[in-house]
Parts: C-alpha cells; sequence; structure tokens
C-alpha cells in the first residue's frame, strides 16, 4: 500500500513539477465539454453513439421503462427509429417518402397496439399516457417538434384504410413479430437462470 501511495505521489509531482495545477481553467475546460455535449443532445439529430438510429437519450428510457417487457421495448425502440428518420429528413425530400415513412410508424404503433390489446386486460388510458410520454421524451425540443409538424404538414390529411387483405397480411407480419420476441425472451430466461 505504501509503495502505491508514494508512486502516485512520484506521477503527481512529476505532472506538476514546475508548474501549479490550475482549478480554474480545469472548470472551465470541463464545463465548456459540458456544454457541448449539452448542444450536441439538443440538437435535431442528438446524440446517439452506437450509430442504431435511436438517440441515446430515447433509447435509455426506452430501455429502462420496458426492460421486463421485451415486445414493448422492440416496438419502440422501432418507432423511435422511424420518428427520428422522420425529424432528420432533408428539406427537399418528396412527399411520397414523407408518407412511406408515415405509413411505416402507423404500422408499428398498430402492431404494438394490436397485440397489448389481444394479450393482456390493459387501462387503455395508460397505454395512450405511455404512448404521450414516448413522444413527448422524442419531441423534447421545439426544433424537434417543428420538424414532427412540418411533417405532419407534407403528407395528405387523409387517412386510406388498409383493404382487408392488406390489414390481414398486418396481422399476420404482427403476430409472428410478436411469438418470434417471446420465443427469443424464453430462450434468453432459460440461459439465464441455468
Amino acid at each position: 500500500m505504501k509503495k502505491i501511495v508514494s508512486s502516485l505521489a512520484i506521477v503527481c509531482s512529476c505532472l506538476f513539477a514546475g508548474s501549479v495545477f490550475d482549478y480554474d481553467q480545469w472548470a472551465k475546460d470541463l464545463q465548456t465539454m459540458i456544454e457541448l455535449n449539452q448542444n450536441k443532445s439538443q440538437t435535431l439529430a442528438g446524440s446517439d453513439i452506437n450509430k442504431n438510429m435511436v438517440r441515446d437519450d430515447v433509447e435509455n428510457y426506452i430501455k429502462d421503462k420496458y426492460k421486463d417487457d421485451e415486445f414493448q421495448k422492440i416496438m419502440f425502440l422501432e418507432a423511435a427509429k422511424k420518428l427520428q428518420q422522420i425529424l432528420t429528413l432533408p428539406k427537399q425530400t418528396s412527399k411520397n417518402i414523407h408518407l412511406k415513412l408515415d405509413k411505416q410508424l402507423l404500422q408499428v404503433y398498430t402492431c404494438r397496439d394490436y397485440i397489448i390489446y389481444k394479450h393482456s386486460d390493459v387501462d387503455v388510458e395508460k397505454e395512450l399516457e405511455e404512448k404521450a410520454e414516448f413522444k413527448s421524451k422524442v419531441l423534447n425540443t421545439s426544433s424537434r417538434l417543428e420538424a414532427y409538424i412540418t411533417h405532419k404538414r407534407i403528407i395528405p390529411f387523409k387517412y386510406q384504410i388498409p383493404s382487408d387483405k392488406e390489414l390481414k397480411e398486418q396481422k399476420n407480419e404482427c403476430e409472428k413479430l410478436y411469438s418470434k420476441i417471446k420465443a427469443e425472451s424464453k430462450k434468453t430466461t432459460v440461459l439465464s437462470v441455468n
């Protein structure tokens, strides 16, 4: 222990030999780094360290809130990806791309709702609040909210009900996805217990 302490003392004295540590400069540098990090997280795109197309703050929120519900975690992460794509579209993006992304986002929400309402006794008010809370996390700055409103203004304000065939296909895809997630969750649970 004495060797470690004396080694640290030697390293510290070498680092600061001939100069006094400038705590004020250190504090200013630290504050600058914090501000740069905060400014980046406040930009339209935000911070996405793992490059999975979900902002870090939103990803952390989803993973924490739905740590015990793999299906909802996956669905909200997918919704966050679609919203991030929508928010960061270049200004000259065509109406068709806006419409395509909006439909994909709606399919994610619809699948989530269908499974949640089908497979459990849910409190509808609570589910609506959770979706609103999720959107408030994604659209948490004025520039992000404005980008989303701009997107909604670009797409036509008419809802086309999918055909029976399309609805059946979407329902089947949703059921397959849910079954796959449940099966993978069971495997993970079994592995962690053993």
